[in-house]
C-alpha cells in the first residue's frame, strides 16, 4: 500500500491546500497521515466563545482530527509547537522531529508548503525548510539502504499558481500583501503537478467547514466564484529520492503524484 504524509503548520492548512488530493488518494487505496506543527491557538474563535471552557488550541485540535477523518486520514501527529513560534526554534529542532517521523512512517509521497509558505506566514516558511531538510535525510537513508529502489519517495510543495494569485488579488478575493510582503504565488511554469479533485470536492468542502473556528475565512474562500482550488490542486515536485527536480521547457505537467 502506498503512503502519503502531509506536513503542515496549522489546523486547516491540510484541507485548504491538499484536502482534495488526500481524499482522492485515500479513495484510490493509499494510506494517508498528517503531521501538524502547532494547534493554531493564534487563530480566530469563530462561533466559539473564549469563555466556553475549552482553549482555542483544544478546539482547533478537535477540528483538525474531525476534518482529517472526513478526508480519510489514518492518524494526526502534533509536534506541540506554539502557533507563531516555529521560526524561533533552534536549528535542527524541528528537522529532527520530522526526520524521525519520516523514518517510522516511510511515506512514498510527502506534501508540505512551497518555500514562501503560500501566505508568507513565518511558521509555514520555517516548516517548509525543516521538512525539506528532513526529507533529504530520509531519502538519503533510503538510497543508502537500496540504491536500486524503483520507487524512491517524492517531496511535493503545495502551491498557488502566480496567475491565480494575480486574478484573486485583482478581484480582491485575497489581499495584495500577506504578513507584510506581496502575495505572489509560484510561477506557473514551475508547477509540475495538477491534481483533478472534482470528484472529491464535496469531501474537501465538508472538511473545510469542520474548521468552524475559522468560519469567516472559510466562508470567503468558498464564496469565490468557480474557485479553482475546489476543482484542482497544484504542486511542485521538488525531489524524487535524492534527485532534485526542476521544470524544463520540454517537461509536461503531471496529473498524478
Amino acid at each position: 500500500m502506498s503512503k502519503l504524509l502531509g506536513i503542515f503548520a496549522h489546523p486547516l492548512d491540510e484541507s485548504y491546500m491538499a484536502g482534495g488530493t488526500v481524499a482522492k488518494y485515500v479513495k484510490a487505496g493509499w494510506k494517508a497521515d498528517l503531521v501538524c506543527a502547532t494547534r493554531g491557538e493564534q487563530g480566530t474563535w469563530g462561533e466559539y466563545q473564549p469563555e466556553s471552557g475549552s482553549t482555542l488550541a483544544e478546539i482547533r485540535q478537535k477540528e483538525l482530527e474531525e476534518a482529517a477523518a472526513m478526508l480519510g486520514v489514518g492518524s494526526v501527529t502534533f509536534l506541540d509547537y506554539k502557533d507563531g513560534g516555529l521560526s524561533s526554534q533552534s536549528p535542527g529542532e524541528i528537522e529532527d522531529k520530522i526526520a524521525a517521523l519520516l523514518a517510522v512512517n516511510k511515506p512514498d509521497a510527502v506534501i508540505t508548503f512551497e518555500p514562501s509558505g503560500i501566505t508568507n506566514h513565518p511558521d509555514n516558511i520555517k516548516l517548509t525548510l525543516a521538512t525539506t531538510f528532513a526529507f533529504q535525510k530520509y531519502a538519503a537513508d533510503r538510497y543508502e539502504a537500496d540504491p536500486e529502489d524503483k520507487n524512491p519517495p517524492k517531496l511535493y510543495y503545495a502551491c498557488m499558481p502566480e496567475s491565480i494569485v494575480r486574478y484573486f488579488v485583482k478581484k480582491k478575493y485575497i489581499p495584495n500583501e500577506s504578513f507584510g510582503r506581496p502575495w505572489q504565488g509560484v510561477e506557473d511554469k514551475k508547477i509540475t503537478t495538477v491534481i483533478d479533485v472534482r470528484r472529491v470536492s464535496a469531501v474537501k468542502e465538508k472538511a473545510l467547514r469542520i474548521h468552524k473556528s475559522q468560519s469567516e475565512e472559510i466562508g470567503q474562500y468558498l464564496e469565490i466564484p468557480n474557485n479553482p482550488f475546489l476543482s484542482h490542486e497544484y504542486f511542485m515536485l521538488r525531489y524524487i529520492g535524492i534527485a532534485e527536480v526542476f521544470m524544463g521547457k520540454n517537461d509536461r505537467v503531471s496529473d498524478r503524484l
